[in-house]
């Protein structure tokens, strides 16, 4: 880990938004590398795509019904995510689950009709298992993570965060370095690293503390879900009390704000 962290290097980001405030191009130069990526946004809605729209990428009220190399989206009636059909996998199919107030309480992996991974959501603890019928408890107090595996191998997390509530860097109980993650300004990872590849994996907990999914790489705030690629939410906002532009997440502001429920900054 020390020796990739000895090859960082200072990178360039250029932004550019149009006249409804969203953004529609990212510049990244750096000595290494360098890339460019567009955003194709709807005259009429602000609605934003990684490639040309189509009449097909939204339904009615406005949800994103489809990842690019990852899979489509289902929604349920009132605008929470049913589930997502994985395009990289045969028949995968992750299903979410919510309680009455509309707080997701469990996520189900399924492929060929079986149940591959389950996890269960309670107040600051998380339940998981998996086909092979293992199980794993993560329990949140404060800055610590305490993880449980049904191998009977506790470990304690010791997250470090930014300003802006990320995690960025894990320690274990003796103050060694179990990962270490740095992002762009609105939640991509631009480097990750760790003791080993296991210690980077267990690490769900990341951009403004919110949890990442594993299957579509979107961050869960509560009310909605944000696309780090695409710096914006894939719903818009229900009440419509965080600006004129439904999608954009902080007011475009990453660097200042967070949003703790995917309702207001």
């Amino acid at each position: 880990m020390y020796y990739l962290m000895s090859l960082l290097e200072t990178y360039h980001q250029t932004y550019t938004y149009d006249i409804g405030n969203n953004l529609t191009h990212i510049s990244h130069q750096a000595n290494s590398s360098a890339w460019q990526q567009t955003i194709a946004i709807h005259p009429n809605n602000n609605r934003g795509t990684e490639t040309q729209q189509s009449a097909t990428d939204f339904d009615a009220n406005g949800n994103l019904l489809g990842l690019n190399n990852i899979g489509n989206l289902e929604w349920h009636y009132n605008n929470t995510l049913n589930k997502l059909i994985q395009t990289d996998k045969t028949n995968a199919t992750e299903y979410c689950v919510y309680d009455y107030q509309g707080r997701r309480i469990r996520t189900v992996l399924k492929s060929n009709n079986q149940v591959q991974n389950q996890r269960d959501y309670l107040p600051s603890l998380d339940l998981s298992s998996n086909q092979a019928k293992q199980q794993s408890s993560t329990l949140h107090i404060g800055t610590h993570i305490l993880s449980e595996s049904s191998k009977d191998n506790a470990q304690t997390r010791y997250q470090l965060t930014s300003h802006l509530q990320s995690n960025t860097l894990e320690l274990d109980d003796k103050a060694q370095t179990l990962s270490y993650e740095h992002y762009y300004p609105y939640g991509g990872t631009a480097i990750i690293a760790g003791k080993d590849k296991t210690e980077v994996q267990q690490k769900r907990y990341r951009y403004t503390d919110k949890e990442r999914d594993d299957n579509s790489g979107l961050y869960y705030y509560g009310a909605r879900y944000l696309a780090p690629w695409l710096a914006r939410w894939i719903s818009p906002d229900s009440q419509g009390v965080d600006g004129l532009n439904l999608y954009t997440y902080v007011g475009n502001n990453p660097l200042k704000y967070i949003d703790r429920q995917g309702m207001l900054k």
